[in-house]
């Protein structure tokens, strides 16, 4: 992901999922994939709004963490969350306490 973000990438959160998960033939990560790139398009759109008119979209820097909250979001509201489970590796991913039985 650094080399993402030394790269340029505004959301290189998105972009090593789409590296890692979509193959050829694996439609689920595809669909999943293409809705974080759109949701990420209006997270620039809406970060461009707040500023003047004539201000190009490539030079407009969405939130810090935008690109793994629109990762998780979409995750979750698509495969669902197992409670007292995280993601590893993942940066600032929260660790919640499992459940009690």
């Amino acid at each position: 992901m650094d080399a993402r973000r030394q790269g340029g990438s505004k959301f290189p959160e998105i972009d090593v999922f789409g590296d890692v998960y979509v193959r050829p033939g694996n439609e689920l990560a595809e669909s999943l994939h293409t809705t974080m790139v759109e949701r990420s398009q209006l997270v620039l759109q809406e970060s461009a709004s707040q500023l003047s008119p004539d201000t190009p979209i490539e030079s407009v820097d969405p939130p810090q963490d935008a690109g793994f909250q629109i990762l998780t979001e979409t995750l979750d509201q698509t495969l669902g969350r197992r409670p007292g489970t995280y993601c590893r590796g993942m940066g600032n991913a929260r660790r919640r306490e499992p459940r009690p039985r």
